[in-house]
């Protein structure tokens, strides 16, 4: 995502060392969401996805990254949420994520320690 948003085009009226992607600088916040709301509208109706909406792919984003191993906070800091609310929206069942909890309760378990991907060694 974020080579993609590198390549956009600066946003009208805006310096070449902006550091927003949809919005000048200039003018209110509500402004710069309404304007924001408009240009994802456009991309998601080009794009031809069903349902696409800016909504749709935080959760699937969140969801990934639980799934990989994220923590709740380290969610949190990338959708901009406190902690709690990752966990009461985000947190539910998903294969990734339950098969990284299966493999960490295997481990324990067994009396095994390794990182993932490594060789497991017999813990004394």
């Amino acid at each position: 995502m974020k080579a993609a948003l590198d390549i956009l085009p600066s946003p009208k009226g805006a310096t070449s060392d902006s550091r927003y992607f949809f919005w000048s600088g200039s003018g209110s916040e509500k402004g710069m969401k309404s304007m924001a709301d408009r240009t994802l509208h456009a991309v998601f109706k080009k794009s031809g996805v069903a349902g696409a909406h800016a909504h749709r792919f935080r959760h699937t984003l969140a969801t990934e990254l639980l799934g990989r191993g994220a923590s709740f906070e380290d969610v949190a800091d990338v959708l901009g949420n406190s902690p709690e609310i990752v966990r009461k929206h985000y947190a539910k069942w998903s294969p990734a994520r339950q098969a990284r909890i299966d493999d960490l309760m295997e481990r324990v378990h067994s009396g095994t320690e390794y990182a993932v991907g490594e060789k497991p060694t017999r813990l004394q």
